[in-house]
């Protein structure tokens, strides 16, 4: 179960549609569960071991790839001053 502390710090890096990825995950997985379900395991009101780690590894894939965006720009901004006198 997401504790209210954890679901606090998930906030930080919500992806958005999340639910919509969890889905699509667990489905390419094999598994079928509703949004309402997904929904009621990141707010902690249902425990479910399966959603729970599809909702970590959505939210970690989602929270890396907005790192490498970010680390992409940096080397582009890092680039632009080399190049301008």
């Amino acid at each position: 179960m997401i504790t209210p502390m954890q679901r606090e710090e998930l906030e930080k890096i919500k992806p958005p549609k999340y639910r919509e990825k969890v889905k699509e995950y667990l489905t390419k997985n094999g598994y079928n569960f509703s949004l309402e379900t997904i929904q009621k395991v990141y707010s902690g009101k249902r425990n479910n071991l399966i959603v729970a780690k599809a909702i970590i590894t959505v939210f970690n894939s989602y929270m890396k790839e907005r790192q490498h965006i970010n680390s992409q720009i940096n080397t582009i901004i890092t680039q632009i001053h080399k190049d301008i006198p």
